[in-house]
């Protein structure tokens, strides 16, 4: 049986394929898109996966998305305790809107309804850990923002019996977005709680933790809900209303990005963490008294909290406590697949795969590597032995760019996408921090150890191989491994061995022979807020603009930088080079303040005139060296961009918005997109500020009978293969 399953749409968008119970690929989205977090509803990635294993969407039985709208009336039941009135109307448009698009899109696609299955969101996350375990009995935690109706799940695993669900905890109640909130208030965004994490050890948690936990209430099982007193019909316990109502008030004004950082800030940290990790440890304590399990599976976005589940692992509550890479939501596709082929396939003819590395993700495309050497104006060697390559060049002191195989999934390195240096060597944190990774010094790095020196340098003994929970160093080498030793003396520690990875072990061996010691530092191969690379080109270009010294992919070395050019990678560029090369119009709404940096994408003699840009609506024109039209209406912009045959919308918000968001799906300018496109032009797309490109033929008639035909972008994929 082949089952994909689809987190298709909003953030960390992903696509696994599984054939008979074992995983073909696991593709994140923001590895092709390289839009941090992958938001699209662009499906492109799923067709050309299926591709590469020789199949067509004909092949797959089933397709799995990781949300099941069935429960949207549970979800509006729960609103319903905490907002009346045009609050709760406003809620009630939003679920039922959105909820069932991530079903649709999938369906629109060419699937059918009848192959479109949904999984609950925090049975998918639970599935995702308990089917790639070894384990025939575990205890699941399962926390994040939200799920459809569940903010968290307790479940009991067997083999025998599948998912039992002990305990929920509902909307509004989360412990992801409180953990969030104090994320926001300190001046970062989605997707960077794993800053507040480390800042935290900076602070004193008593300072507020008073404060905090009167917002978060926990009972003595663990179970928390947000203080109903806040309840007043309109608030939400969204983000940002947490931000304004509790935390600006308790704390003062939010922090800035880019302002200092005080005690005052790292206290709030420090508070925060306590209260999730006495959450965390609750429920963990819970779980071992109601299951008896001795295996212990953490689980949903939360579950990237290492420090909160090194407390778990030290206090010895389970045997054994695993937390995989795949935790986040993008892992929801493979847990979402999982659970669907075990749901459907008799428990004699199971195939029960266990996860023993994290590589599912795409291959680096090594037949182009010359040609990515090439355009960066520089030149590799082959190599016989990279791995002793690799390791005499970190015995130097110097930074090493690692690239090899299939990537890993899941927000760590873990050997094949990986910027190295010697942990040992005075200042390496912060040469990489300053001159390749351009962040905060007061971040640590990672180290991978081999596994049989595990103990040598850290309170632990059992595999940790990814990244995810941190354990103690031991107090003799706390100074010599300062680039890995975060403040509080622990570190987010990887083990390897020859069944993770053979490659990887074999040079931190070789780097053992060279130093004496069985470990390297180890970071992503990405810039500040960028996903990690997927291709030679990014490779290549994150080398030469960086002060890395060497970049080893596969059996390929480069040092000299001298004659590089930096090549601009940024989403846009990189997304447009899917558009036809025709002559293009462009249409900015109101507030595209990305305007002249497409144009500059796209090129002058691509738009062809100077009255090429269209400005729609009200507000200030985009400031552009051209001449602007301006279209005042539908049908003037109907008129105007009737006569090109391509034209692409620069949109302020989100691309996904057209899917997710019902005034935007029928907006005057989708309203016009529509028309031409049954007037018969199918050249019509989308940009964003965060570079997405998303065809608007694929998306503008999700919710709606759509003209014949399974959408543009994928009908070859839907071809009868020749013969």
């Amino acid at each position: 049986m082949i089952v994909l399953g689809a987190k298709a749409g909003e953030h960390d968008a992903c696509f696994a394929l599984v054939k008979d119970g074992e995983p073909l690929f696991v593709y994140e989205q923001e590895r092709f898109n390289r839009v941090k977090h992958g938001r699209s509803s662009d499906l492109s990635v799923l067709f050309e996966g299926l591709a590469e294993y020789g199949l067509s969407p004909g092949d797959v039985d089933l397709v799995a998305t990781c949300g099941d709208h069935g429960l949207v009336p549970e979800r509006l039941r729960q609103a319903r305790a905490y907002l009346t009135g045009e609050a709760l109307e406003k809620a009630t448009r939003n679920v039922t809107w959105r909820h069932p698009t991530f079903h649709r899109l999938l369906a629109e696609a060419g699937f059918g309804e009848d192959r479109v299955v949904d999984v609950r969101h925090h049975v998918s996350h639970v599935a995702s850990v308990f089917h790639a375990s070894p384990f025939d009995d575990a205890a699941v935690l399962s926390l994040d923002c939200s799920g459809e109706a569940d903010t968290a799940m307790l479940a009991h695993c067997t083999r025998r019996e599948g998912i039992g669900i002990l305990e929920t905890v509902g909307l509004p109640h989360s412990l992801g977005r409180f953990y969030e909130a104090v994320t926001t208030w300190l001046g970062w965004g989605f997707g960077e709680e794993g800053k507040t994490m480390a800042l935290a050890a900076y602070g004193d948690p008593e300072r507020y933790a008073a404060d905090l936990s009167g917002l978060l209430r926990v009972d003595g099982d663990g179970l928390f809900r947000f203080d109903e007193g806040l309840t007043d019909g309109t608030f939400s316990y969204s983000t940002p209303e947490l931000v304004a109502r509790v935390f600006e008030e308790r704390f003062g004004p939010r922090r800035r990005r880019d302002d200092e950082i005080g005690q005052h800030h790292k206290d709030v940290a420090a508070a925060g963490q306590y209260v999730c990790e006495r959450v965390m440890l609750a429920l963990a304590t819970t779980l071992r008294k109601r299951t008896g399990s001795d295996a212990l599976l953490v689980t949903g976005g939360v579950a990237l909290n290492s420090v909160a589940n090194g407390l778990i692992r030290k206090e010895g509550l389970f045997p054994h406590i695993a937390v995989y890479p795949q935790v986040t939501d993008a892992g929801a596709a493979l847990g979402a697949a999982l659970h669907t082929y075990h749901q459907h396939v008799r428990p004699a003819e199971r195939h029960h795969w266990e996860m023993s590395h994290p590589f599912l993700g795409r291959g680096i495309d090594l037949d182009r590597v010359g040609e990515a050497a090439a355009a960066a104006g520089i030149e590799g060697v082959r190599c016989d032995d990279p791995a002793a390559f690799a390791a005499e060049r970190l015995a130097a002191g110097q930074i090493v760019g690692w690239i090899q195989g299939r990537s890993e999934i899941g927000p760590r390195a873990l050997g094949n996408r990986s910027i190295l240096g010697n942990p040992a060597t005075p200042g390496i944190r912060t040469r990489i921090n300053a001159e390749v990774k351009h962040r905060e010094n007061w971040r640590p790095f990672a180290p991978s150890v081999l596994e049989e020196d595990l103990s040598t340098y850290f309170e632990a003994t059992e595999p940790l191989p990814y990244m995810t929970v941190v354990a103690p160093l031991r107090e003799e080498w706390r100074e010599t491994l300062e680039s890995v030793c975060h403040v509080d003396g622990t570190a987010r520690v990887g083990t390897v061995a020859e069944s993770f990875n053979p490659l990887f072990t074999r040079l931190i061996r070789a780097f053992k022979e060279r130093t004496g010691m069985g470990m390297v530092l180890n970071t992503s191969f990405n810039d500040k807020g960028e996903p990690i690379v997927q291709t030679c080109e990014q490779a290549l270009r994150l080398f030469v603009s960086s002060g890395m010294d060497v970049l080893v992919i596969g059996d390929r070395v480069f040092e000299d930088k001298r004659g590089a050019r930096v090549g601009d990678l940024d989403p846009l560029r990189l997304n447009c080079r899917g558009l036809p090369d025709r002559p293009t119009l462009l249409v900015a709404l109101p507030e595209a303040g990305h305007a002249q940096h497409t144009v500059d994408v796209l090129g002058r003699e691509r738009i062809l005139t100077t009255s090429a840009l269209c400005a729609v609506g009200e507000g200030e024109a985009p400031r552009f060296a051209g001449e602007v039209l301006r279209a005042d209406g539908e049908d003037a912009l109907f008129e105007i961009a009737g006569k090109w045959p391509q034209a692409v919308f620069l949109v302020p918000w989100g691309a996904d918005n057209f899917v997710f968001d019902r005034e935007v799906y029928h907006s005057g300018t989708a309203e016009v997109s529509r028309r031409l496109i049954e007037a018969g032009t199918d050249d019509l797309y989308w940009v964003d500020p965060s570079g997405q490109v998303v065809r608007a033929r694929d998306v503008l008639y999700v919710h709606q009978a759509p003209p014949p035909g399974v959408p543009a972008a994928y009908a070859r994929y839907w071809q009868p293969a020749e013969g």
